[in-house]
């Protein structure tokens, strides 16, 4: 039994679409305009375009790390990975944004689902960390900006809380 890629699945499919401990990423975007994913509180804070965009980075980042192959988006360092704030009359743009997202998650997934015990405790390219430590970080990453997100929201006074 794959006790732990099950339970990696779970906390993917939990952050991404169940409301369990925390809002998904589903709840956290429903709703959100191009305008709202754009806004940033008084510029000292990313935006959720912003964030969004910085998941997209690092889940396509440490799938290739699992896949072993070289990511071909580079960031010169992490404050690149997020990106411009967006545009807020780009309803277009901030559509397949999220879009993307998903897709990457979804990709996510079929990587995870090829993970037996052996594959989790090994090392993933030049680095003495396990893909099993590396999809731990990954999964709090998210979480992490999935409450930013929420906060953003509140912020904007458009979060309607999480249904539960």
């Amino acid at each position: 039994m794959q006790v732990v890629t099950n339970m990696f699945l779970e906390q993917l499919d939990m952050h991404c679409y169940k409301n369990e401990w925390f809002a998904s990423m589903d709840q956290a975007l429903h709703g959100v305009t191009a305008a709202e994913a754009a806004w940033t509180s008084s510029g000292i804070s990313n935006s959720i375009w912003q964030i969004v965009n910085h998941m997209i980075f690092w889940n396509e980042d440490v799938i290739h790390r699992i896949n072993g192959t070289e990511n071909p988006h580079n960031a010169d360092d992490n404050d690149e990975t997020f990106g411009i704030p967006g545009d807020p009359e780009d309803k277009k743009g901030w559509a397949q944004t999220v879009q993307r997202f998903y897709e990457v998650m979804n990709n996510f997934k079929t990587v995870i689902e090829d993970l037996d015990d052996e594959k989790l405790k090994a090392t993933y390219a030049a680095n003495s960390n396990s893909i099993e430590r590396l999809l731990s970080n990954i999964m709090m990453h998210d979480a992490y900006h999935i409450g930013q997100i929420v906060l953003l929201r509140k912020l904007q006074s458009s979060w309607n809380g999480v249904d539960w």
